[in-house]
C-alpha cells in the first residue's frame, strides 16, 4: 500500500506563543470568581510551566477567539458573560460550519475516492462533513469515522484503509481511500480552570487540517506502507484521558507521561520490528524518525531511550515549533514536510511513533520513494 496525494490547509489565525500565553492569562483571570490572582500571576505560571517560544514559535486556530480580547464579540469565548465559554451543543455548530467549509476546499479540485475515512477527537456531528461531502460526489463513496482517539488517531485510520483495500471479496475491488483530519483543539479550552496541568495542555495544542490518499498506485510522490504496529502500555490508563464535558472536551494528562513512554518505547520497538524481520541495529542508525511531537519531553525520551541522532528526530521539533501539536493531525503533516524535504532522499525509512489515552503507543515503518 502507498501514501500520497497529501493537502494541508494551514488555518487563518496566527497567533505566536508568547501572544497566546497573554491571551490565556487574560482568560484566566476574567474567568475567576474570586479574582484573587491577578492576569501577571497567571502569565507567570503559563511561562513557569507551559511550552515556551523556543519550543513553540507559534500556532494556527481556526476559532477565531484565540487572541482576540474584545471579548463581548467572541463566538467561542465570551469569558465576561460565560466564564467557561459556550456550551458543548455551540462549539460543535462551530466545529460542523467551518468543518464544511475545509471538505468543500478539499473536495473543490481533489479527485473523489472510493472510500473516505473522516478523523477527528474534537467534534462530532452526524450527518458529518465527510459524508454531506459525499454525496456531492459523482460515484458512491463509503465513509467511515474514526473519533476520539486523540494524537495517535492516524494509525487506526492507516489500518482500516488498508482494510478496506484488501478486502476484494467482500467490499469490492476499492483502488483508493482518502483520509481526512480535521483537529479543532482550540475549542476546547476551559479558562475557569487554571491548574498547572490544564496550562500545559493550553499552551500547547493548535488546530490543524489535512488529506492524504492510501491506494494501490504508487504514487509520484509518497510513501511504501511496509509496517504498521500497536500496543497498550500496562497500568498506564490513568495517565491521559480525553472525556465529554458540558462545555466541551476535558483532557487530563499526566506529568510522568513522557518517562512513561520512554520506559516503554525501546522494548516497544525491538518486539515490532524484530517480530517482523528487521534489523533493529540498522533502522537506529539509519532511519528518520518521526516522532509525534506531543511535547518537548516525548520528543527528548525516544531520542535518547533509542539511542538516536539528534538530526533523527528534527523533523519533529521542527514541527513541534513551528505549528505546535495538531492531536491527530500531527502525525500526517509531519509526513507532508518530510516528503516535500529534498534533503530527504528516497529510499529513506521513516519509522513513525504516535501516543494517546490508553496509554495507546502507535508505530508505523514507511519507505519514502
Amino acid at each position: 500500500m502507498y501514501l500520497g496525494n497529501f493537502h494541508s490547509i494551514v488555518p487563518p489565525h496566527q497567533v505566536s506563543q508568547n501572544e497566546s500565553l497573554d491571551w490565556l492569562s487574560t482568560a484566566h483571570h476574567l474567568a475567576q470568581k474570586d479574582q484573587t490572582h491577578s492576569q501577571e500571576d497567571y502569565l507567570k505560571l503559563l511561562h513557569r510551566v507551559g511550552c515556551s517560544e523556543n519550543q513553540i514559535n507559534k500556532r494556527f486556530f481556526f476559532v477565531p477567539d484565540v487572541g482576540e480580547k474584545n471579548w463581548d464579540d467572541n463566538r467561542i469565548y465570551p469569558i465576561t458573560t460565560k466564564n467557561r465559554g459556550v456550551s458543548m451543543h455551540y462549539r460543535h455548530e462551530f466545529y460542523h460550519e467551518i468543518v464544511q467549509k475545509l471538505f468543500n476546499e478539499i473536495y473543490e479540485t481533489r479527485s473523489f475516492p472510493d472510500d473516505m475515512i473522516h478523523v477527528s477527537c474534537t467534534g462530532y456531528v452526524s450527518p458529518s462533513a465527510a459524508q454531506l461531502t459525499a454525496l456531492r460526489a459523482p460515484k458512491t463513496v463509503t465513509v467511515t469515522h474514526s473519533y476520539h482517539m486523540g494524537c495517535y488517531g492516524a494509525f487506526p485510520a492507516l489500518r482500516m484503509a488498508s482494510g478496506f483495500l484488501a478486502n476484494d471479496s467482500i467490499l469490492g475491488h476499492k483502488q483508493s481511500v482518502d483520509l481526512v483530519h480535521t483537529e479543532l483543539c482550540s475549542l476546547h479550552l476551559n479558562p475557569e480552570d487554571p491548574t498547572l496541568e490544564q496550562m500545559v495542555i493550553q499552551s500547547l495544542f493548535a488546530d490543524g487540517c489535512i488529506a492524504y490518499r492510501m491506494s494501490h498506485q504508487k504514487p509520484p510522490a509518497g510513501f511504501k506502507i511496509l509496517s504498521l504496529y500497536e500496543e497498550i502500555i500496562p497500568d498506564s490508563s490513568d495517565a491521559m484521558e480525553w472525556m465529554v464535558s458540558d462545555w466541551g472536551m476535558k483532557m487530563t494528562l499526566s506529568k510522568d507521561v513522557p518517562s512513561m513512554v520512554g520506559a516503554a518505547i525501546r522494548d516497544f520497538t525491538q518486539r515490532w520490528l524484530t517480530s517482523r524481520g528487521y534489523d533493529l541495529a540498522k533502522i537506529q542508525k539509519e532511519a528518520l524518525f518521526a516522532v509525534h511531537p506531543g511535547g518537548p519531553k516525548i520528543i527528548d525520551q525516544v531520542e535518547k531511550q533509542l539511542e538516536l541522532k539528534k538530526s533523527q528526530v528534527d523533523a519533529s521539533r521542527h514541527l513541534l515549533y513551528r505549528r505546535g501539536n495538531m492531536s491527530s493531525a500531527t502525525l500526517p503533516h509531519l509526513w507532508e514536510s518530510i516528503l516535500e524535504d529534498p534533503e530527504v532522499p528516497s529510499g529513506t525509512l521513516i519509522v513513525s511513533y504516535a501516543f494517546g489515552p490508553g496509554l495507546t503507543v502507535c508505530a508505523g515503518l514507511m519507505e519514502k520513494l
